[in-house]
């Protein structure tokens, strides 16, 4: 499969405001939305420069980014009314873009009557793009890959579990089980993680809080790669499903087992 057109724009946007920025900006640069959710001036122009170049390719479409949407909340209904649209997250993990951390991605998702039918994550400090496409399969820069079957086998997987924001009876259970797998490496960046999650770097992910532009992306690409992806009832995930966790796994067996262990007796 050669490049689509929204991998040469996400790529090219990335490398004209993103990258330059990357352990360059200056403190006027960096700003807070609410406490401890930073933007950049990387994330605004990058948004910016992407809803035109998605609006040049695709004049029907309605574009929505994270930082318009956060200054325009009516904007999120107005993707998901829309018969097509696409969601932006220009920097996803800008607390490591602002550190110098290289693991931080630009992210965007297709939608068709609000259901993710592709999506596109960029690593612009790795030059690495991975995409899918509904019913199409999961392409890592331009070759299809697939994740191969692994032996059930805790003390060698590693977790990308992101904890913090759970309540407080779960956040507990899930601190200590999470113990009995070989390590908990989260990178606070959905986008990277799942990557690694689609090349096997990463064994499984969990997450509490689940904004749309940050993992309909990726549920969508790990699915497509043939992970198993469903909020912690065992729901299939879409864009209405907000904080009742997700968890990520490479088949619906391990899926289970996993939650089973870091959860038991829970759901």
């Amino acid at each position: 499969m050669t490049m689509d057109p929204v991998c040469r724009v996400v790529i090219a946007v990335a490398k004209e405001k993103i990258l330059p920025r990357f352990n360059n900006l200056r403190e006027q640069d960096i700003m807070a939305k609410s406490p401890g959710d930073m933007v950049s001036i990387a994330d605004i122009e990058a948004e910016a420069a992407l809803t035109a170049e998605l609006k040049r390719l695709f004049p029907e479409a309605m574009i929505a980014g994270e930082e318009s949407i956060a200054e325009r909340p009516g904007l999120l209904a107005a993707a998901i009314a829309a018969d097509r649209a696409f969601l932006i997250d220009p920097v996803d993990g800008t607390n490591n873009f602002i550190k110098g951390d290289d693991r931080y991605a630009l992210m965007v998702t297709e939608l068709r009557k609000a259901e993710a039918v592709a999506g596109w994550i960029y690593l612009p400090a790795y030059d690495r793009i991975i995409m899918a496409e509904k019913g199409a399969g999961t392409f890592l820069d331009g070759k299809r890959i697939r994740i191969s079957e692994r032996k059930f086998d805790p003390g060698r997987m590693i977790a990308a579990a992101h904890i913090n924001r759970f309540p407080k009876d779960l956040r507990k259970a899930a601190r200590q089980n999470l113990k009995d797998f070989r390590e908990n490496n989260p990178a606070f960046c959905a986008g990277y993680d799942y990557m690694a999650l689609s090349i096997q770097e990463k064994d499984f992910s969990l997450y509490y809080r689940t904004l749309p532009w940050d993992h309909l992306p990726g549920s969508l690409i790990y699915g497509e790669a043939g992970g198993y992806v469903r909020t912690l009832s065992d729901e299939q995930y879409g864009i209405h499903h907000l904080d009742k966790g997700l968890l990520s796994a490479p088949d619906p067996d391990q899926w289970q087992r996993i939650r089973e262990m870091i959860f038991p007796g829970l759901f």
